[in-house]
């Protein structure tokens, strides 16, 4: 497998050590996947931040949807992938499937998911899952490398609500499949980092 997993806690340093690996080169991809579909502007200072710290000859790709296609058409013009990251992601294609394809309002998803059966759960934590195996099938078929930059969740504090707590349970099983398809693994503490795989 092409690809490398980077994984760490908040601001542990985990994006700028993922940017270091790929440095050298200068036709790289970055897929940002926080996607600002509202209004927020302390994340929107965030991203700004994340835009000034890459390189400027770098391409990139705000999307969250169709990954898998994006490494298919584009993976002969770059070195390389950078995608930061996986758990934003997770984040916006939860709430992409219940907004856009369930058609649940925002305000109500709270609500109506701590109704649903534990099918109706698993059939959301599928569809996530199916579209990881698309993005990870992508890189093995074209071999394009791709860093991937997620958030390591099981140290932090046990949500108080129910779709807080599937969701952190959600985001483990989401890292241990992609740390386990993964050539490489790092989990960066306090800016440094470690490679465990």
């Amino acid at each position: 497998m092409a690809y490398t997993l980077v994984t760490g806690g908040a601001k542990s340093g985990k994006s700028s050590f993922s940017e270091s690996l790929l440095e050298s080169n200068t036709d790289v991809c970055y897929i940002a996947t926080s996607v600002m579909n509202y209004k927020d502007s302390e994340m929107e200072t965030r991203i700004e931040r994340h835009q000034e710290s890459r390189p400027k000859n770098w391409t990139t790709k705000e999307q969250f949807l169709g990954i898998d296609e994006l490494i298919y058409e584009n993976h002969g013009n770059y070195s390389g992938f950078l995608l930061d990251c996986v758990t934003i992601w997770n984040t916006n294609f939860f709430y992409y499937l219940m907004e856009v394809e369930l058609e649940i309002p925002l305000a109500e998803i709270d609500q109506v998911f701590e109704a649903y059966s534990g099918e109706e759960r698993r059939n959301i934590e599928e569809r996530i899952f199916d579209e990881w195996k698309k993005i990870v099938n992508a890189l093995a078929e074209t071999g394009a490398p791709m860093i991937m930059v997620t958030n390591e969740v099981g140290s932090g504090v046990v949500p108080m609500t129910l779709l807080g707590r599937w969701f952190q349970d959600l985001l483990g099983k989401v890292n241990q499949f992609l740390a386990k398809e993964a050539e490489t693994v790092y989990f960066v503490v306090c800016g440094i980092p470690q490679k465990i795989k």
